[in-house]
């Protein structure tokens, strides 16, 4: 882990909770790394996975993997609570409960290549216990060379897991780096 990075996830205010802003993270992350091809995730419960395939079968074309039990056997520990909510991997797509999918791609996000993981959240479809366990492990992807961007319109859920709050006024992106007297302006939960 680089110790001279800072930890955590950056944290983007959207309007509202189910508002899906992919094109709005994806301009954030063109501006905040530009001439670089960045490969990205986007983690999203509704159109993120593949609706042909199961649940098992959207994660194992990013992890790889040859069952759900050796997935399961050889997962960090990190995630281990978040998986063992998922009673049915085996259940496709169009079958599966919003915070199910959302789950899965969160995984195919944090798990796979990609260095950038763009998270557009709903708050509404997760569990206090869920959202724990997110936050905690994508905190520590973050620190294994994860960018973390978690778009949300409530922002002061997160505040203890990020680093920076973006706001955009017109065309343009505000970045300010979270410090004490920044959380207690911005603290509404």
């Amino acid at each position: 882990m680089d110790k001279s990075k800072r930890y955590g996830m950056c944290l983007y205010r959207k309007e509202k909770k189910d508002a899906l802003v992919l094109k709005e993270l994806l301009q954030f992350l063109r501006t905040k790394f530009p001439g670089r091809t960045s490969s990205f995730a986007y983690v999203e419960a509704g159109s993120s996975l593949l609706p042909g395939l199961s649940l098992w079968e959207n994660l194992k074309l990013e992890t790889g993997g040859s069952d759900w039990s050796d997935f399961r056997r050889d997962l960090k520990s990190e995630w281990t609570p978040l998986v063992n909510l998922l009673k049915r991997p085996e259940i496709f797509v169009n079958e599966a409960q919003d915070w199910e999918k959302f789950t899965i791609s969160l995984l195919k996000g944090v798990l796979g290549p990609s260095r950038h993981i763009l998270i557009d959240m709903n708050e509404d479809i997760l569990s206090p216990f869920m959202i724990q366990v997110m936050k905690k492990a994508c905190c520590l992807a973050a620190g294994e060379d994860k960018h973390i961007t978690l778009a949300s319109a409530s922002s002061g859920l997160w505040l203890d897991c990020a680093h920076s709050m973006v706001s955009r006024k017109g065309y343009e992106f505000i970045t300010e780096e979270l410090n004490e007297e920044i959380l207690k302006l911005h603290w509404t939960a």
